[in-house]
């Protein structure tokens, strides 16, 4: 019997935001796209931003 795993993820990226487009860039390339939901980007008094990624995880589990 096959089962399959779905789990919502996400991947925060903190730092410069050259930084974080080159983190987020290299993720994204990396992801299935058809597992890819939303990103959100949010600024801080300090210069940094974070980014965060949600995605989904999807696993085949296979049992016998």
């Amino acid at each position: 019997m096959d089962f399959t795993i779905r789990k919502i993820c996400t991947k925060i990226i903190t730092g410069t935001p050259s930084d974080v487009e080159e983190q987020a860039n290299d993720f994204l390339s990396k992801l299935d796209l058809l597992n890819y939901v939303d990103v959100k980007v949010a600024n801080s008094d300090n210069g940094t931003i974070s980014v965060v990624i949600v995605y989904k995880e999807v696993r085949k589990l296979n049992h016998a």
